[in-house]
């Protein structure tokens, strides 16, 4: 097996493990705003995700109570 065999093999072991999250992630994305997820791998392993949401919206100025 060369190389880039090896990279496509670990990047699809990877991702079939973060593929579930991250589908949920995606099914609950916000309409307006951003979303994310860490992977942290230790020896090849995923052990640890950290999933993020942001929801954006636009913010009527503030009328001046002067």
């Amino acid at each position: 097996m060369s190389n880039r065999d090896q990279a496509t093999d670990r990047a699809n072991y990877l991702f079939e493990q973060v593929k579930p999250e991250l589908l949920k992630l995606l099914a609950n994305a916000p309409e307006y705003g951003a979303c994310g997820i860490d992977v942290t791998i230790h020896q090849g392993e995923v052990i640890r995700l950290a999933v993020r949401a942001e929801v954006t919206r636009k913010i009527k100025p503030r009328e001046n109570a002067l």
